[in-house]
């Protein structure tokens, strides 16, 4: 059922259940989490979940939805259009690291990628509602500068792909990899602001000039 069929009633309870069944799943894993236990949480009933998600996939599915959304959404609202290029991609590259690196983050990242080898359905809408949706706000900026003509013409996707690998680097892997390891967030921005430099001067831009 569509969340914009349901009542506001309905519409809580569902939040409510999605958010006890994302805490669950990452204590006790998909396997160790029960209906019952999502409900008892939660509230409501088993037949309350076969009514909102189908059944457990359909809860997990919506856990991961709920929580690559949140990460997206924020992405999405940010006003880069009136900042200088340089100052734009190092708030970009700033506001996605202190994402991907929170705590909660890497949480639901070791959760969804345990789960992918049983449910390859499940991987595709992680990394479809995740990395490509992320991909495609920074795409369709690369865009519109190529077309205002502040950034060389040539493939957006592509010089989003460069971006996006060089902000990401090893971090949110080696976060994953190293429990209870934590980047500074000082070091995070001498990261962002390196790798921005590095890819304008990659593109033929002098940083200084973009600034």
């Amino acid at each position: 059922m569509k969340t914009e069929q349901l009542n506001p009633r309905t519409l809580k309870r569902r939040d409510a259940m999605i958010s006890a069944a994302r805490e669950l799943f990452c204590e006790h894993g998909f396997a160790g989490t029960t209906l019952e236990m999502i409900t008892a949480e939660a509230g409501g009933s088993r037949r309350t979940i076969y009514e909102l998600f189908g059944n457990k996939d359909g809860v997990f599915e919506a856990v991961i939805r709920d929580c690559t959304g949140r990460i997206t959404s924020i992405m999405a609202g940010l006003e880069l259009t009136d900042l200088p290029l340089r100052a734009a991609l190092i708030h970009y590259g700033e506001t996605l690291m202190e994402l991907l690196t929170a705590p909660d983050t890497i949480r639901y990242m070791r959760l969804f990628l345990s789960e992918v080898p049983r449910f390859p359905k499940l991987g595709k809408i992680f990394y479809e509602t995740g990395l490509m949706n992320g991909r495609r706000i920074i795409t369709s900026y690369f865009e519109r500068q190529m077309n205002e003509g502040r950034f060389p013409k040539g493939d957006p996707r592509q010089a989003a792909i460069f971006f996006s690998s060089l902000i990401k680097a090893d971090y949110d892997i080696r976060q994953m990899s190293y429990v209870d390891w934590e980047p500074q967030a000082k070091d995070l921005r001498s990261h962002v602001i390196g790798s921005v430099d590095m890819f304008l001067r990659g593109y033929g831009l002098d940083p200084d000039k973009t600034a």
